[in-house]
């Protein structure tokens, strides 16, 4: 199957993808047989380009899924999690869970993204794992998610010193920064901070 779908997309990058990985309570999906598996797939030519784990979580514990992030990590691709749904009846506990998977997620440095597998109450398969009810308002797992989201979102105000420089430090990620002159003139340019602590350094009289 890989071979045949990279002779007809050579530029694709290629997915494993696999359940209960992350999550410690299955015997036949550890992180070690999933290594094993993706090592046997290379040895058969297969161009695996990436690690999905699905995602479909119920009481997550953060340190068990670093610890399974850890382990893949060792195999050098980038880890997406492909599917997620947190699985919890009382909203309250559905919240905390959701946050559970997400900072463990976003805190890792191989982990690339994060899709979820439904968000609406009514068209999902697991009827306790919405983020939205039906008329489409946010219940509390949503607006956890909403609240992260803005909590990991970088932004910077303010003037330049003698030398001409602002400095800020944000996460990584794709910006706009707009400059307004003393003449009021207002300059826009998009840039993107890569993962790493290098620094970035923008030129504003090169736009």
């Amino acid at each position: 199957m890989f071979r045949e779908a990279a002779r007809l997309d050579p530029g694709a990058k290629l997915f494993v993808n696999d359940y209960n990985v992350e999550c410690a309570n299955d015997p036949n999906a550890t992180p070690e047989r999933y290594m094993a598996l993706i090592d046997d797939l290379r040895r058969g030519g297969a161009q695996v380009g990436g690690i999905g784990l699905q995602g479909h979580v119920s009481n997550p514990v953060g340190e068990v899924i670093c610890d399974a992030l850890d382990k893949l990590a060792a195999m050098d691709l980038p880890i997406w999690i492909t599917e997620l749904d947190v699985g919890e009846q009382d909203e309250a506990l559905r919240a905390d869970d959701l946050e559970v998977v997400l900072r463990e997620a976003y805190a890792h440095p191989a982990v690339e993204g994060v899709i979820f597998w439904g968000i609406m109450q009514g068209h999902m398969w697991r009827r306790d794992a919405a983020l939205l009810n039906a008329d489409g308002t946010l219940n509390r797992a949503g607006q956890r998610f909403v609240d992260l989201r803005s909590e990991w979102m970088s932004n910077a105000r303010g003037r330049m010193d003698a030398e001409g420089q602002f400095k800020f430090r944000g996460f990584h990620g794709t910006y706009v920064v707009e400059l307004t002159t003393p003449a009021g003139t207002k300059m826009l340019k998009a840039f993107t901070i890569d993962k790493g602590d290098a620094p970035l350094v923008l030129d504003m009289d090169n736009l």
